[in-house]
Order: structure tokens, then C-alpha cells, then sequence
């Protein structure tokens, strides 16, 4: 059954931007995947170590609705490894996924996708702020030498962001 049919490049761009957050070596292995999450015409791609979870979407035109979890690396090095322009097809056959594109052929294990852990979100948790890039970079290495990196107290490893008025 063809889940979804996207472009290499926007696949690739996609994967890019959660695969960072997965841990190579988990005591979890549902952790070292990726969710996949299909409704209408949009694939998200969630991936979480616990404390962080950070998602992507990406319009897709073909397939049906559908929740899978594949190996993110693999995956990831899979797409990479694919020629430039390629149409990669992601085919599902029982606990399995056929990653195509052209001649090349992979096959995935999937996990299922109830058992991956999501980081819930509250309603109203607090304020939403819209900031350039430029801007927010520029705030956080105006005081980015003064948090530490790898202290025993853990509160010291960030920053405090308060948000006061507009």
C-alpha cells in the first residue's frame, strides 16, 4: 500500500530539521524513531528524546491517512544517499516499510505508532512571541557566556526568558 510520494530534496530538507533530536543509543528504542503522521494532505514528522520534542511538516499529495515510526537515521542516510530530483515512495507491507526511489529498494522496520511517547502541550501555557530571527539570535549571544554548559547544577545550563507586557 503506497503511503506517500514526495520529492528527495523536500524530504530530505524535512528530516533534517527533526533527526537532530533523536539519540543514537536509548534505552528506549521506540526513541531512536521518527514519527510519520499522515492527515489530508500533510506529513508530519515528530521526533522527541523526552525532554525535547520538535516536528516538521510536509505537503504531500498521494496516499492515505496513516501512523507509522520508522529508524531515523537510517532513514535520514537513506534519503540523503538517493540521487538529487528522485521520487522516493514509501510503500507499506505488514510491519514493514519500502523506501523506493528508482532502482533502489531499503526496507525499514516500523514500531507502532501508539507506543511513541509525545511531549504534551498545554492549552494557555503561557505567552506567544513572534521575533525575526535575526533579532532572537542576536539576544541570545548577547548573553549566551554567561550559561553553562555542563554544570552540576543543572538550573545554570540555560537561560531565563521572561516576557513582560509587549
Amino acid at each position: 500500500m503506497l503511503l506517500v510520494q514526495s520529492e528527495r530534496n523536500a524530504l530530505l530538507a524535512a528530516l533534517a530539521s527533526v533527526v537532530g533530536v533523536v539519540e543514537r543509543r536509548h534505552t528506549l528504542p521506540i526513541l531512536s524513531n521518527l514519527l510519520l503522521e499522515k492527515q489530508g494532505g500533510r506529513l508530519t514528522l515528530l521526533a522527541t528524546d523526552l525532554e525535547l520534542q520538535v516536528s516538521t511538516q510536509l505537503d504531500v499529495a498521494t496516499g492515505g491517512d496513516f501512523a507509522i515510526t520508522l529508524a531515523a537515521r537510517k532513514f535520514y542516510d537513506i534519503v540523503r544517499a538517493l540521487p538529487e530530483g528522485a521520487q522516493v515512495k514509501l510503500d507499506s507491507k505488514d510491519s514493514q516499510v519500502v523506501v523506493s526511489a528508482g532502482k533502489s529498494r531499503f526496507t525499514l522496520q516500523t514500531l507502532p505508532a501508539a507506543d511513541f511517547p509525545r511531549v504534551e502541550t498545554g492549552a494557555g501555557l503561557g505567552e506567544a512571541i513572534r521575533l525575526p530571527q535575526k533579532v532572537l539570535k542576536r539576544l541570545l549571544q548577547l548573553v549566551q557566556f554567561a550559561m553553562a554548559s555542563q554544570d552540576i547544577r543543572y538550573y545554570l545550563n540555560g537561560m531565563l526568558l521572561v516576557l513582560d507586557g509587549k
